[in-house]
C-alpha cells in the first residue's frame, strides 16, 4: 500500500527554499510515497519544478496575518476550507518542518496517527535545537520518524520555458559577450542591506569582466535606479519590480556569480549551485549561511555578535565589508 506524507512548511521564502533538501531526503527514503506539501501561497512557485512533491496545496498566510482584522469572515473560512483539504486524506505520516502557530494548527488538524514536529508543542514527537543550521534542524525530524537525511543542500530546479524566458529578457546581456553578474542589493533588513554607495563601486569594479544585472522588488527600483544613474557604462540593467519569482529564479540560474545579503536571492543562488558572494552583518552564517560548494561568505572583521536586529545596528556591521573583498570573493568563487 502507497504510503501517504504530508510535508508542511509556509514561510520565509528563503526558509522555504532550505526546506528542498528534507523534503528530498523524504523522497529519497520513501520513493514510491505519495507526498503532499503545504506551503504559503507566495512560495507556492518555488515548489512548481520539484519532482518530489505529488500534490502542492497552499495556505495565505500573508493575507490571513494583515487583514483577519478587516475582513474576520473570509479569514475564518479561508482557515476553515484549508483545514478542510488537510483532512480530506488519511495520512500515515505528518512533518512539521516550521513549528509556528499558522503550521501547527494543520498539524493537529491532520488525520495522522504520527505527527512529528520542528519546535516544542506538546501533542507531537518533537525536536527543537536552534544552534543548528536550519537544514541541520530539519533534518533533526526526519531523524525522529526514522529517515535518514541524504540531502544537505536546497534544490531548485528551472523548466526549460522558464529557461527560454529568461534568456528573452536577457537578450541584451547575452549578447554583450560578458559574464553575467547578478547583484541583489536590498533585503527586507535594513541591517542587513550592504549600502548603494558599495553597490555602485563594486559595478564599477567588475564592469569590464561582467554584465550586471541589479534584481529585487518593486519598491527597490527606485532605489537602485538612482544609485545607478551615475553609471554610463551600459553595463547595469535594472529588473527589480519587473520579474516573477520563477522568472527571478530562471534569471538566477544563468548568472556567472551572484553577490548577496542573507535573504532569498542567496537562498536561490545556492540551491542552483551559481558561484556565490553571501554578505553577512547581523545574522550567523552558521545557523542560516549557503550550503553550496561554489559559495563564499563574507563578514566584516568587526567585534559583531550577530545581534539580530532588523531596524538599526549601532556597529552597522555589513557596511565594514570592504569593496575590494566582494571583488577579490568574486575572482575566487568564478576561478
Amino acid at each position: 500500500m502507497t504510503k501517504t506524507i504530508l510535508l508542511i512548511k509556509q514561510t520565509s521564502l528563503g526558509d522555504v527554499v532550505h526546506a528542498t533538501a528534507p523534503i528530498r531526503s523524504v523522497r529519497t527514503a520513501f520513493p514510491d510515497a505519495h507526498i503532499t506539501v503545504l506551503t504559503s501561497t507566495t512560495a507556492a512557485d518555488l515548489f512548481l519544478n520539484n519532482r518530489d512533491i505529488d500534490v502542492l496545496l497552499t495556505f495565505d498566510r500573508y493575507r490571513v496575518k494583515s487583514d483577519w482584522w478587516r475582513h474576520p469572515c473570509w479569514t475564518l473560512s479561508h482557515i476553515w476550507c484549508s483545514i478542510k483539504k488537510v483532512r480530506s486524506q488519511q495520512f500515515d505520516l505528518v512533518i512539521d518542518l516550521q513549528g509556528s502557530w499558522k503550521t501547527v494548527m494543520f498539524l493537529w488538524a491532520a488525520r495522522t496517527r504520527s505527527r512529528f514536529v520542528k519546535g516544542r508543542w506538546w501533542f507531537a514527537q518533537r525536536f527543537c535545537d536552534p544552534q543548528l543550521h536550519a537544514i541541520d534542524e530539519m533534518n533533526g525530524v526526519l531523524q525522529l520518524c526514522g529517515v535518514q537525511p541524504s540531502q544537505e543542500q536546497p534544490i531548485l530546479t528551472v523548466s526549460q520555458k522558464d529557461h527560454d524566458r529568461a534568456s528573452l529578457i536577457l537578450g541584451k546581456v547575452l549578447m554583450s559577450g560578458k559574464k553575467l553578474a547578478v547583484i541583489c542589493p536590498m533585503t527586507r533588513w535594513p541591517t542587513k542591506n550592504w549600502s548603494l554607495i558599495n553597490f555602485v563601486e563594486l559595478v564599477d569594479g567588475i564592469k569590464d569582466k561582467f554584465f550586471v544585472v541589479a534584481t529585487g522588488s518593486f519598491e527597490d527600483r527606485i532605489h537602485i535606479d538612482r544609485a545607478l544613474s551615475s553609471d554610463s557604462s551600459q553595463r547595469v540593467m535594472n529588473l527589480a519590480g519587473d520579474l516573477s519569482l520563477t522568472e527571478f529564479i530562471a534569471v538566477m540560474d544563468q548568472a556567472d556569480v551572484v553577490v548577496a545579503g542573507d535573504s532569498l536571492p542567496m537562498h536561490v543562488a545556492s540551491a542552483l549551485d551559481r558561484p556565490l558572494v553571501a554578505l553577512f552583518g547581523p545574522t550567523n552564517e552558521a545557523l542560516v549561511g549557503p550550503r553550496s560548494p561554489r559559495s563564499l561568505v563574507l563578514r566584516a572583521d568587526v567585534d559583531c555578535q550577530r545581534c539580530y536586529r532588523r531596524q538599526f545596528c549601532k556597529q552597522n556591521c555589513i557596511n565594514a565589508i570592504p569593496v575590494r573583498s566582494v571583488i577579490n570573493a568574486i575572482n575566487r568563487v568564478t576561478l
